[in-house]
C-alpha cells in the first residue's frame, strides 16, 4: 500500500473520474448580459491536467490518452512510476495537488476572472479565457478553455490548466466577474444541484434587476 503523499496521482485520478460524471453552470452578469459557462470534463484532457507531458525522461506503459485515468486508478501507473522524473515536483506535484481539491474547488466560493494575458507583468503560454481562483490557502488556479459552441447563448467549455499556487499571482491585473448563479449537474441522472444563486437572493427581485446593478 502507498502512503498519502504517495497517493496523490491516484487521488488526482479519483477526482477527476468523478468530474466526469458532471458538469457545472456558471453564469455571471457584465454589462447588461448574462453570460453562461458550461464546463465539463473528459478523460483525454487528464494526462495534460496532471502534466504528464513533463514525465519525458521516463518510461511509462503506451497509454491512450482517453485510458490514463482508468490506468492510474488501476494501478498500471503509478507515484512511484511518476515521482523519477526530473521535472515531477516542481511541474507535476503542483497540478496534481490542484486536481485532487478542484471539485472542493467548484463547490465552494471562488474567484472568476476574464483571461487576458497581456495584462501580466510577466509571460504565460497559458491559453484561457477565464481563471478561477481560490478564496482560501492553498491559493489553486484553474484556467478554462473554450471548446465549442452550440446555438447563441449555450457554450462549452473545458478545464485546460490547474496548479497550485507558485512565485505568480495570475489574478495580478485580471478583472473580476460576478458571479451570479453556480449549478452542477450529474449528466447521466440530470440530477441538478444548486451550489449557489444571487439571482433570488430577494423573492421580488429578477435577473434584469441584477444585471442593472453589475
Amino acid at each position: 500500500m502507498q502512503n498519502e503523499k504517495q497517493d496523490i496521482l491516484y487521488q488526482a485520478a479519483y477526482v477527476w473520474k468523478e468530474l466526469i460524471s458532471y458538469r457545472y453552470v456558471l453564469t455571471y452578469g457584465y454589462k447588461g448580459h448574462l453570460h453562461t459557462i458550461n464546463l465539463t470534463f473528459s478523460p483525454e484532457d487528464f494526462p495534460h491536467l496532471a502534466g504528464f507531458q513533463y514525465l519525458k525522461d521516463i518510461r511509462l506503459p503506451r497509454y491512450n490518452p482517453r485510458k490514463i485515468v482508468d490506468m492510474v486508478l488501476q494501478q498500471k501507473i503509478t507515484y512511484t512510476d511518476v515521482q523519477k522524473a526530473s521535472q515531477f515536483h516542481e511541474f507535476v506535484e503542483p497540478r496534481l495537488a490542484a486536481l485532487i481539491q478542484l471539485k472542493e474547488v467548484l463547490d465552494c466560493d471562488f474567484d472568476l476572472f476574464t483571461y487576458v494575458p497581456r495584462f501580466y507583468p510577466f509571460t504565460t503560454k497559458i491559453k484561457a479565457d477565464y481563471l478561477i481562483a481560490t478564496q482560501r490557502d492553498p491559493i489553486s488556479f484553474v484556467f478554462i478553455l473554450k471548446e465549442s459552441s452550440n446555438g447563441e447563448s449555450i457554450c462549452d467549455y473545458l478545464c485546460c490548466s490547474a496548479f497550485e499556487k507558485g512565485e505568480r499571482d495570475y489574478r495580478t491585473n485580471q478583472q473580476r466577474r460576478t458571479l451570479l448563479k453556480k449549478t452542477r449537474i450529474h449528466i447521466e441522472s440530470e440530477n441538478i444541484t444548486v451550489l449557489y444563486n444571487r439571482l433570488v437572493d430577494e423573492p421580488s427581485a429578477t435577473e434584469e434587476s441584477f444585471l442593472t446593478t453589475i
